[in-house]
């Protein structure tokens, strides 16, 4: 089934690979630099799972997220997050109890798909 992805990262070389990923498996991608950017384009848009990296320059993953669950159209949208912190940190920790998946990066193809598609059976597209 086609999704309609959000990737926001500041890495734009990361960004791109996880565009052509899910654009090759067939889903839609629109991307997004930073959370201010990328919640934005999600109130815009309304995608069916947003990526992001929690930590960036200007508006980061969980400012992100706060802005995200503030807004009645976007709250439920289904998150993937993603860091390349080594050690998980009370953030991370946070993000896993609440529900949300979590990328530890580098991460394969594989576990990016595997995790978009427990957004889909979460969101029941």
């Amino acid at each position: 089934m086609r999704l309609d992805i959000l990737v926001i990262d500041d890495d734009k070389d990361l960004r791109e690979n996880i565009s052509e990923i899910l654009s090759l498996t067939g889903h839609g991608v629109m991307t997004a630099v930073n959370g201010r950017e990328g919640f934005d384009k999600a109130v815009q848009f309304l995608p069916d799972v947003i990526i992001s990296d929690i930590m960036m320059p200007d508006t980061n993953g969980v400012m992100f997220l706060k802005l995200l669950k503030k807004e009645n159209t976007t709250k439920d949208i289904p998150l993937i997050f993603m860091s390349g912190a080594a050690i998980p940190t009370k953030t991370h920790q946070s993000i896993l109890t609440e529900g949300y998946q979590y990328l530890s990066k580098p991460f394969t193809e594989e576990q990016l798909l595997i995790a978009v598609d427990k957004c889909l059976i979460l969101k029941k597209v």
